[in-house]
């Protein structure tokens, strides 16, 4: 890349914001900056999936891919947390008796299913449930719908990453024949305030080319 000099010549911004801007680029993995030498731009940028550093809508991730995006809602309903020793194991930490919106979505490029969500979303909105179904679309991100519900602007989210089988209901919901591995992502949505907007867990089957996951870390030695 050209020097911070020449960028700023070339673009008109002064140094210091040519600098900053290189500081983001680098944050991102997107360019290496060595002292002493020239900055390289990374040279697997055109091959950069999904980023899982990084939270977008799958709609938005599949669109900005080149793929035909879809999401088909598979169950919305309002409830509330209860006990369940012999259920399932539940993959939030919600208290007992908070009131929830629990949503199964499926998300599609190019009519391929390959992801599937559960989320659970804190209702503190003390509206009738029969009115909240009217007014809100459960097609909707979760963090929109989060903020919806419960108030909550979401900053940040904290993943956990594991792989599971896919169990009966959720090889259904993504139109396979047979069970298969799944990458499983369990993450929680919080506000500027650790206030909690979302709960979700997310199974992945094998995604098209430009969806598959990636990570770009740098490598810090000594």
């Amino acid at each position: 890349m050209p020097s911070e000099p020449q960028l700023a010549a070339l673009t008109g911004a002064s140094r210091t914001s040519v600098r900053e801007a290189l500081i983001r680029l680098e944050e991102r993995g997107y360019i290496h900056r060595s002292h002493g030498a020239r900055t390289v731009i990374h040279s697997h940028l055109d091959q950069l999936g999904t980023r899982v550093d990084q939270q977008r809508d799958h709609l938005e991730a599949i669109a900005r891919a080149g793929y035909r995006p879809s999401v088909r809602v598979v169950s919305a309903a309002f409830g509330v947390v209860e006990r369940s020793p012999n259920g399932p194991e539940q993959f939030h930490d919600l208290p007992i008796g908070t009131r929830v919106l629990r949503t199964r979505k499926v998300w599609s490029a190019d009519g391929h299913p390959y992801v599937m969500a559960d989320d659970v979303i804190p209702v503190t909105d003390t509206r009738a449930s029969e009115v909240l179904e009217t007014d809100l679309d459960p097609s909707m991100p979760v963090f929109d719908l989060a903020e919806s519900l419960n108030g909550v602007a979401v900053a940040w989210e904290t993943v956990w990453f594991g792989s599971s089988m896919l169990a009966d209901d959720e090889r259904d919901a993504l139109g396979l024949e047979t069970t298969a591995p799944a990458l499983e992502l369990t993450y929680c949505g919080v506000g500027p305030t650790r206030e909690v907007a979302y709960w979700c867990r997310e199974v992945q089957t094998p995604a098209p080319a430009q969806l598959r996951n990636v990570l770009v870390r740098r490598v810090t030695r000594g």
